[in-house]
């Protein structure tokens, strides 16, 4: 009899624990839920103030790899030949010296299936006060032969490609055209 009576004892202290457990988890689930909006309005105000990672960003040419990588990443995992086209351009016209340390870092402000257009609206500031016209130009045809190095460039790139175009090609302020030739060195 004494040992039902500590096993019933057992029994109802496990299903108390885990009575209250799930209790408490569902209340910090609804205070997160609740909260949801403060945490929003903190993460948009401390990133005002600070500004984003890819605000940040003040080398031109290291932008223009940030979207060179994003623009294949978009879509699919990155493929050699894909891979070797940025690097060739890195090489050429960017002229970058440390090549392989820029494209470690600028693959740190890309990310998996992220929409490219919301890598380029944040940089698009970037790019247009640094590129010439000419420049612009030859960006996006860089653009085009990056997503199509392994294989015709998919409907969201050229869809993204042209976004980019026009966003970066019309509505900007005075060219400087002085600069032509040297990708915004």
């Amino acid at each position: 009899m004494v040992v039902i009576v500590a096993v019933i004892g057992i029994v109802g202290a496990v299903l108390f624990w885990i009575i209250r457990a799930h209790g408490t988890a569902t209340a910090l689930r609804e205070v997160n839920r609740d909260t949801k909006g403060l945490q929003r309005r903190a993460k948009s105000t401390l990133e005002e103030i600070i500004g984003t990672p890819l605000k940040r960003v003040r080398d031109v040419r290291l932008a223009a790899v940030i979207l060179m990588i994003q623009l294949v990443r978009t879509g699919s995992p990155v493929t050699a030949a894909e891979k070797t086209k940025i690097l060739e351009f890195m090489d050429s016209p960017l002229q970058i010296d440390s090549i392989s340390a820029t494209f470690e870092r600028a693959w740190t402000y890309t990310e998996a299936r992220r929409p490219f257009s919301l890598v380029a609206d944040e940089l698009l500031p970037l790019l247009r006060d640094n590129l010439t016209e000419a420049e612009r130009l030859h960006f996006i045809d860089m653009l085009s032969q990056v997503a199509s190095a392994h294989s015709a460039a998919s409907e969201l790139q050229r869809e993204a490609i042209v976004r980019l175009k026009r966003r970066l090609t019309g509505g900007s302020p005075a060219l400087k055209a002085s600069r032509a030739g040297d990708f915004g060195r």
